[in-house]
Formats: structure tokens, C-alpha cells, sequence
């Protein structure tokens, strides 16, 4: 009788897991297929990834006894007046600086020009030639596309207002009913492994969080320093170069580089010495960032080699470019978190 008993209870879970795999598949091919449906896969991803940086925040003011919905009202609308200040002061500034890049474009074909003059023997080199003609159509091509993109960008935020308007609702929702959408998730799972997995998630949520939120700080650090340092040497276009070297200081190892490099070359415009001092202050931000304040802001909250993180960005930068590199450390250091805790609970 018992062995019926567990028969029956085993055949209802492998009926529902194969209906619910059956599902997910069939939800998949609508993903691949409704551009729709990945629209408001997209939203629901943005929003999770908001909701998810703002939680430490919230849980933080849950201790300190808040409600939790009130908590997460007020924290959306900060969020709310933090993006329209933004955007009323930086968008402005940015469009206008974008304005002047052709400007910027012809000062540095010039500066090319002028060095290719020196090193020009009396003979015309066809090789030089041909390659300061590729460098600086790409350097044209460079600037129309940022520009290009930039304005796609704003038509983009324009044509699909409605759907952005969305966005602070279901963050307001993810943290106000995020134990709720956790209990329905993990209930899911069979009853026997929820413990391990809710131990799993708990760990790579404590882990993730804190990296999320570290980086976020030490990013507008470097962005704010950044424009200081610009505006005081004179170099042209601080913002957008200080956003650059924000956006770009979330990439380990190679993010620094990329994001000084361009306030380096416009710098180079204005005067090799404003170049040089410019990578001696950018040097230096890095080395305050990257050897005294991270350490203190990060901790040791992803503790992967070196050789595994470069191997990783080069991974997410061929499959997603400037968005994978960014996801790689983050999502290898889940696979890391899943590995070491299934080797603790179950092995």
C-alpha cells in the first residue's frame, strides 16, 4: 500500500515537472518568436536589476523599522527624482557637447595629419598614407555612429515613454512583495531541496548585492572626480568624458583604460603636456580607486582569479559587447557561488 502511495506521489511530480518543462519551452519559442514578449521580458529585467541594486538600501531602512511598502514607495520615488534631475541637467549638457564633436573630429585628424607630415620622407610612403587615411575615416565613422546612437537613443526613450513610465511600478512591486515572489519561486522546487537552495540564493544574493552596490559608488566616484579633473586642466567635452569613464570603470582591469583613453586623445588636441597630465591625474584616480577604495568598498566579495576574470570579459564582449563584459564577472561569480555551495551541502 505504501508503495502505491509513493508511486502516485512520484508519477503527480514527474507530471508536473514535464508539464512545467513543457511550458517553459513553449514560453521560450514566444520569446524567440513576439518581439512583444521580449519587450516586456526586457522591462521585467531592467526592473529586477533596479529593484535588485536599490534592496540593500531598503533592507537597511526595514531594520530600522520602516514599512516595507512604505519603504519601497519612498525609494522609488527618489529614484524617480533622481533620473528626471539627471536627465534635466546632464542631457541638455551632453547634447550640446555633442554638437561640437565634428570639431573635436577634425582637431584630431589634424594632429594626425601634422604627424604624419614629420615622419613623411622625401619620397611619399604609400603605407603611411594609406593607413592615416584608414585611421581617420574611422574616426569620422566613429563620431557619426556615437552621434547617431546617441539621438536613436532619445527618439528610443520618446517612442516608448509608456513602457519606461512602467519600469518604477514593478520595481515599487519587486520590493514591496519580494519575499512573496520568492516564497512562489521556490516553491517551485521539490520540498526536500528548497533548504539547500534557499541557502544558495541567501549567499550569492549577500555576495552580489554588495558587489552591485560597491560598484555602482565607486563608478559615480571616478565619473564626478573624473569631470573635477577635466574641467580643471580645460580639456573639452568633461561630461561626456566623465560618463565614459564612469561607464567603462565597471569593467575590471581593462575598463580604466578604455575610459581614460579618450579624455587622453582630446586632451592631446589641446596640447601634448594637457595630455600628460591628464593621464598622470587619471593614473592616479585609478590607483586611489582601484588600491584604496575598493579594497575598503568591495571587500573580497568576488574572489576569482585574475586569468578567470579576463577569460570572462572576453567571453561576455564576444557574445554582447560592451553589456556582456559588464554581466560576465557578475554572472561568473554566481556559477562560482552555485559550484562551492552544491560541493558543501551535497557532497
Amino acid at each position: 500500500m505504501e508503495d502505491d502511495v509513493r508511486m502516485s506521489v512520484h508519477k503527480k511530480v514527474s507530471i508536473k515537472y514535464i508539464i512545467m518543462a513543457a511550458v517553459l519551452a513553449i514560453f521560450i519559442v514566444f520569446i524567440i518568436v513576439s518581439s512583444l514578449l521580449r519587450e516586456i521580458i526586457g522591462l521585467i529585467f531592467i526592473s529586477f536589476l533596479i529593484a535588485y541594486t536599490l534592496k540593500p538600501i531598503h533592507n537597511s531602512m526595514l531594520n530600522r523599522g520602516l514599512n516595507r511598502r512604505m519603504g519601497a514607495f519612498f525609494l522609488v520615488g527618489l529614484l524617480i527624482l533622481f533620473v528626471v534631475g539627471t536627465f534635466v541637467i546632464l542631457i541638455p549638457s551632453l547634447f550640446d557637447e555633442s554638437l561640437n564633436l565634428n570639431s573635436a573630429a577634425e582637431g584630431i585628424q589634424n594632429m594626425i595629419d601634422g604627424f604624419y607630415m614629420k615622419l613623411k620622407p622625401v619620397q611619399n610612403n604609400r603605407i603611411i598614407y594609406s593607413l592615416i587615411s584608414s585611421l581617420n575615416g574611422k574616426i569620422d565613422s566613429g563620431i557619426v555612429n556615437t552621434c547617431s546612437k546617441m539621438f536613436d537613443f532619445i527618439i528610443y526613450m520618446g517612442q516608448n515613454i509608456l513602457s519606461i513610465i512602467v519600469i518604477p511600478i514593478i520595481v515599487y512591486y519587486f520590493l514591496a512583495d519580494g519575499e512573496c515572489i520568492n516564497g512562489k519561486m521556490l516553491s517551485v522546487f521539490p520540498m526536500g531541496s528548497r533548504g539547500v537552495i534557499e541557502k544558495m540564493c541567501c549567499h550569492a544574493d549577500k555576495i552580489l548585492g554588495r558587489y552591485i552596490m560597491s560598484q555602482l559608488i565607486l563608478s559615480g566616484f571616478v565619473g564626478v572626480v573624473t569631470f573635477f579633473i577635466l574641467v580643471t586642466l580645460k580639456v573639452e567635452f568633461p561630461i561626456i568624458l566623465s560618463v565614459l569613464n564612469a561607464f567603462f570603470n565597471i569593467i575590471p582591469y581593462f575598463g580604466p583604460i578604455f575610459g581614460a583613453l579618450p579624455a587622453v586623445i582630446i586632451a592631446l588636441i589641446k596640447s601634448p603636456r594637457a595630455a600628460l597630465w591628464t593621464a598622470l591625474w587619471l593614473y592616479v584616480l585609478q590607483q586611489i580607486e582601484g588600491n584604496i577604495l575598493s579594497p575598503k568598498v568591495t571587500g573580497d566579495s568576488i574572489s576569482m582569479h585574475p586569468l578567470v576574470i579576463i577569460l570572462l570579459l572576453i567571453i561576455g564582449g564576444k557574445a554582447a559587447g560592451f553589456v556582456g563584459m559588464v554581466l560576465a564577472v557578475p554572472l561568473g561569480a554566481i556559477v562560482k557561488i552555485v559550484y562551492e555551495d552544491l560541493n558543501y551541502y551535497l557532497f
